[in-house]
């Protein structure tokens, strides 16, 4: 009887709650949490796949630099196991007291609801517009 009073969320709170955690993830350099936000079966226009990924939050974690995230206007489309979000995002990256201006990129992102252990669950698929396959070329 418990899980009637158990809070259910739509499929878009539950995507918008996976970015907040990958937001998250990315800002606090917590390569597990970004990780546990990422399909298996990740691949994206740019070529990049999951281990390409990793790679590259490794790199990232053991960096000096930081960087703050914010997520402006965005859209999704949800048809559920699949959803399509578009996010108007701001990063400013700093490295100890001094700030880069703010890069501006508009992403598209595929999620796709995929079974992790006993439940589905919702995880990025691919993302477009972030231009990191130009970024590390010779370094993945």
């Amino acid at each position: 009887m418990w899980w009637l009073l158990y809070p259910w969320h739509t499929d878009e709170e539950l995507i918008l709650d996976l970015v907040t955690r990958a937001e998250a993830a990315i800002e606090a350099k917590d390569k597990d949490a970004l990780m546990a936000c990422v399909a298996k079966d990740y691949r994206d226009e740019g070529g990049l796949s999951r281990l390409d990924i990793f790679r590259l939050a490794l790199q990232w974690q053991q960096s000096s630099e930081q960087v703050d995230i914010t997520i402006g206007e965005y859209e999704l489309n949800v048809e559920s196991p699949k959803a399509t979000g578009w996010f108007e995002v701001e990063l400013v990256f700093h490295e100890y007291e001094r700030y880069d201006s703010p890069v501006g990129l508009p992403l598209t992102v595929d999620f796709e609801k995929q079974r992790r252990r006993w439940r589905k669950a919702w995880f990025v698929k691919s993302v477009s517009g972030h231009g990191l396959e130009r970024d590390f070329e010779g370094l993945l």
